[in-house]
Formats: C-alpha cells, structure tokens, sequence
C-alpha cells in the first residue's frame, strides 16, 4: 500500500509530466494533502489510484486554460460547462431548474447535460464530500429519496433527482430558456488567491522576516511550502465548514 507522502508525491511528478504548471501542482496537492489530513482516511482510499487522479485533474487543468468548446447550436438538447468547486452547487441549482439534467461527467470533469425539449422537467443536485470507500453506501443510502448518483470527480460525488420527486407535475416548466452560451464558470477568485500568495512570498524574500535566515535554502523551501499548506488549509476549513450542511440541508 502506498502511503500518503509517496503518494503525493507521485502525483505531482506525473502531473508535471503532463506539463501542469508548477504552481498550480503546488496547489492542487496541497489541497489535497489537507483535506486527505482532514478525513484521516488514505489517499487510495480518497482518490482511487494516483496515476487516475493526475490524468483528471491534469486535463481539467488543460480544460480551464483552453477548453476549445464550440458554440452550441439554436435548439441545442445537449450542452456541456464546467465551473470550479466554489460555483457548481450554486449553477447546477440553477440549471436544474431550467430542465437540464446531468448525464454524467466526462473525462475532463464537464458537465454532460441534457434537456427533453418536449417535456422539460426541473431537476435537483446535490454534491457529497466522500471517499472512494465510503460511496457506495452514501449512494444506498440517499437512494430512497430519490437520488441517483450522476457523477464523480477527485472527492466529490454529484447525485441528481428529478424535482417530480417532491413537487410533482408541478416539476414541468412551460417554457425553458434558450441554452446558456456560456460553457466555463471559473471565479477570477482563483487566479486572485494565487498571486496574493505568490505577493506574500515575493514581499518576503524581498524585506526580509526578523529573525528568518532565508538565505539557507531548506528554510526558503519551508516558507514557500508553508505558504502553500497554509492558504490550502484555510480554505479546507472553510470547505469543511460548508459541508456540514450539504447533506442535511437538501434532503
């Protein structure tokens, strides 16, 4: 079994081999390492197999700097997007109640949705926080309310059900809007919260910290991945914070 250093580890050279920018490898595995420290669980356990996990999230990566998406047509029944972690929950709401189901994710972490133009009906989401071990039952349990599991991608899981479960024929819309041409919904947030640490980093090396000798490499080393660790536990708690309420809140 591989442990979790190894296997971070590993992560990062096959995604730097995939040609993924230093910085966001940086990022990407330390959010990960948190949130693996979160959960206590095992990173094969978590993710699933390491070379697995690099080849998604080095494509989604690829995705967010040139997606390459086409325009859709007029009258379109199918539509792919993709959004970062802070923004799905909020648009598949959002979608869903404009009939678009979600068919599965592909190999790029997109939505694949689809629309029955005939007979549009609304749709609800929920995502689940949930390692590769623990899914099986989480998808048991939620199953007699209705939901059925539509996709995963790294530590999330994304179940949908149709809103007739709870509304009835009332779930029908009249009337659905035209397709959104929009297809990528990455928050400015992300590319903001890197160079306010690449600023900190920069304001360091550059006046200098009492009492901190970055001359000596091992100690520039260990501000640069503190820096890192830090900001990605910052924002696993916050993460965690929100968790708390997917399940129960959406029931």
């Amino acid at each position: 079994m591989m442990d979790t250093t190894t296997y971070f580890e590993k992560l990062a050279v096959l995604m730097r081999e995939r040609e993924v920018p230093q910085e966001r490898v940086d990022t990407l595995v330390s959010e990960l390492t948190a949130y693996a420290a979160e959960t206590g669980d095992g990173p094969v356990e978590e993710f699933g197999p390491v070379a697995e996990l690099a080849e998604q999230l080095s494509e989604r990566e690829r995705a967010g700097l040139d997606p390459g998406f086409p325009e859709p047509e007029d009258g379109a029944e199918t539509w792919v997007w993709t959004a970062d972690a802070f923004k799905e929950q909020r648009l598949l709401d959002r979608f869903g109640s404009q009939g678009w189901e979600v068919d599965k994710l592909d190999r790029l972490g997109r939505f694949v949705c689809r629309r029955d133009l005939e007979h549009p009906m609304r749709w609800e989401y929920l995502r689940a926080t949930v390692g590769h071990l623990k899914r099986p039952s989480l998808t048991e349990q939620l199953g007699p309310e209705g939901w059925e599991q539509c996709g995963v991608w790294g530590p999330f899981t994304y179940f949908k059900r149709p809103g007739a479960v709870l509304a009835g024929p009332a779930a029908r819309i009249g009337e659905p809007p035209a397709p959104p041409r929009k297809r990528v919904y990455i928050g400015k947030w992300l590319y903001a919260w890197i160079a306010v640490w690449v600023a900190v980093l920069v304001a360091l090396l550059w006046r200098g910290v009492p009492g901190l000798d970055l001359s000596d490499g091992g100690t520039l080393a260990g501000v640069c991945v503190g820096l890192l660790v830090g900001g990605a536990l910052a924002w696993s708690v916050w993460r965690a914070g929100r968790r708390q309420g997917e399940l129960s809140s959406r029931k």
